[in-house]
């Protein structure tokens, strides 16, 4: 998994450059240098992702603190959409932990915040708070809710999401695999995931996973 990881974050930054520097290509061959290489890079996080399932049994006893692995991704994010009038907003006490690796949970905050950002007009939410049971026995889960004030989705295009590659709006960048690496790592940790529409007049994604 560290070497699959480690070649997925060392080819990551060279296909970005090639795929800016296509698209800035207006020419036929711009453009398929730009789809091939695109390509590629949803290879590179296909098989990552398949590494991170396949080394799930050796991380079932980590413990990740949410808080302090959630932060720094607001802050980038924040960064990233310095341009747009997005505000986000954090619900999570600093005693919640996740029962699971911090790699894993940060990419799917990661995902879904991201995923947020990009459709919300002003407003993106998160809040992680404790759910499920707590009688002797009882499985302790975490409840992390990402809400958005953008368009939302039909309950048609909700149940659409997952499928790997799909793209509602090809305006958005992205390569779709987002939402479905989400899904795919939930499940490892048997968790779930879900999508609804929001409060905040956009999409609700709601990532239940198991808490230490």
């Amino acid at each position: 998994r560290t070497q699959v990881g480690n070649l997925a974050h060392a080819l990551k930054t060279p296909l970005a450059v090639i795929v800016n520097e296509a698209r800035e290509d207006k020419s036929q061959f711009g453009a398929k240098v730009a789809e091939q290489a695109e390509l590629m890079r949803d290879q590179v996080n296909l098989y990552l992702d398949r590494a991170r399932l396949a080394a799930r049994a050796g991380g079932a006893g980590r413990v990740t603190p949410v808080l302090p692995a959630l932060q720094p991704i607001v802050r980038a994010l924040e960064r990233i959409n310095r341009d747009k009038p997005v505000k986000i907003t954090v619900d999570c006490s600093d005693s919640l932990r996740f029962q699971g690796e911090k790699q894993d949970l940060e990419e799917m905050l990661g995902n879904l915040v991201d995923n947020a950002c990009k459709w919300a007009r002003s407003k993106v939410h998160v809040r992680v708070e404790p759910h499920g049971a707590t009688g002797r026995g009882a499985h302790r889960m975490l409840l992390v809710s990402v809400d958005d004030d953008g368009p939302g989705l039909s309950e048609a295009q909700r149940r659409q999401i997952g499928k790997r590659g799909l793209r509602l709006d090809e305006t958005k960048p992205g390569s779709g695999l987002g939402l479905s690496i989400v899904i795919d790592l939930a499940q490892s940790y048997r968790g779930s995931f879900a999508l609804e529409a929001s409060a905040l007049g956009g999409l609700g994604a709601r990532l239940q996973l198991p808490s230490a």
